[in-house]
């Protein structure tokens, strides 16, 4: 009897879990993700290296970068999961067949389209629905089982530390014959000193990879051929909630319902109750290629919002300078110290308004204030507020 072509010889390795670098904590609005110094481990890996570990025994079980550690924008809806997956130039995504534009809450069906990948000018990342991410996926040698975990990070650092060791012409692979396969490293949780734009220097924890066996050894080990595998399709559908909040992307796609009309903020006469509703969840059926959605699930309660922006969309003029619409005035010493305080560009303002609005974002962002309509205002300027009081920490 013959093996089966292209079947018998495949070799898959399983996930066991996954490793993450952020926790869940309880605030005044709500659990929000925060970053921590160590890793959080499942309870088999705490077992070994314990409940804080910085530093984790690692095995890559594959030389290809590609397999490993592969590299993508990834963008998420709350209630679609993955919706685009790019690299900078293009991408595919999932698309309403309904309207064409990205699945959303109320799509019915959704096929996979190409597309072009234009990061500077999706407004995507302007939501933090799309970010830049790293997916390892690698060996615990010392923990009981067998398989590979994987670890999701969006951190540029992180990113550059890992690709100067591990990438074909990373440092590493000078010494392996451009080897990483089956040698022992140390994946690390690393202080350091950065300077992002716009930002002064901080302390961030990273990741690094380090080796804690001579040089001599790791030459030897790299002259063993490992044995062909593959790797188990990345857990990528679902968003790493301690990457990508929930909060965020119920809000980010709450925002798009409103400009379609659905949405539940409202303004009466002169007065607001500065209050809106969060995106209803909607049970889905995720498939790969055409998906269907369920019904809609049940609206969660409604979860008040503050009533500064409110305040500030419709304050009456004053000497104070201020962008005139269509009954609304918005304060721009306000506007311009809340744009800091969240870290928004002008460019970012007008990329969230133009996916919320569907206006013409041409012109400096006062200009595109001025375009708006009174809900649109008050919404907007609820948006940034409510950034502003809810800035936490970012993950790594």
């Amino acid at each position: 009897m013959t093996p089966i072509e292209k079947v018998s010889d495949i070799r898959r390795f399983p996930r066991l879990n996954k490793i993450r670098l952020g926790i869940k904590k309880e605030g005044a609005r709500g659990p929000y993700p925060q970053a921590v110094d160590y890793f959080v481990c499942p309870d088999e890996v705490k077992a070994v290296h314990g409940d804080t570990p910085r530093e984790l025994p690692v095995m890559f079980p594959a030389n290809d970068l590609e397999l490993v550690a592969p590299q993508w924008y990834k963008c998420y809806s709350y209630s679609q999961g993955l919706i685009c997956k790019g690299d900078g130039k293009h991408c595919r995504r999932k698309v309403d067949t309904a309207t064409g534009d990205f699945a959303n809450r109320d799509t019915k069906h959704w096929v996979l389209a190409d597309s072009v990948c234009d990061p500077e000018h999706c407004p995507m990342i302007g939501t933090k629905q799309c970010r830049k991410m790293m997916s390892l996926l690698f060996i615990l040698y010392k923990v009981p089982g067998l398989g590979v975990y994987q670890l999701d990070t969006s951190s540029f650092y992180s990113i550059v530390n890992l690709n100067s060791q591990l990438a074909p012409d990373g440092f590493l692979r000078h010494f392996t014959r451009g080897k990483i396969a089956f040698i022992p490293l140390i994946l690390s949780l690393e202080p350091q000193v950065v300077n992002p734009p716009g930002e002064g220097r901080k302390t961030v924890h990273v990741l690094q990879v380090r080796a804690d066996v001579k040089l001599e050894d790791i030459i030897r080990l790299s002259r063993q051929a490992p044995a062909r595998v593959l790797l188990p399709t990345l857990e990528e559908e679902e968003p790493p909630e301690d990457l990508y909040p929930e909060e965020v992307l119920a809000e980010a796609e709450e925002a798009a319902a409103t400009t379609a009309g659905e949405g539940e903020a409202t303004l009466k006469g002169g007065e607001g109750d500065g209050s809106t509703t969060l995106a209803a969840p909607i049970a889905t059926e995720k498939k790969e290629g055409v998906g269907k959605v369920g019904e809609p699930a049940p609206s969660p309660p409604k979860k008040p919002k503050t009533k500064k922006s409110a305040e500030a969309a419709l304050a009456p003029a004053t000497a104070e300078p201020a962008i005139e619409g269509d009954g609304f005035n918005i304060n721009l010493t306000w506007l311009d110290k809340t744009l800091k305080a969240i870290k928004w560009s002008e460019d970012t303002a007008k990329s969230w308004i133009a996916s919320a609005f569907k206006v013409d974002t041409q012109g400096k962002l006062t200009d595109v204030l001025s375009r708006l309509t009174r809900d649109q205002a008050e919404r907007f300027t609820e948006e940034i507020q409510d950034k502003a009081d809810r800035v936490q920490p970012q993950l790594l």
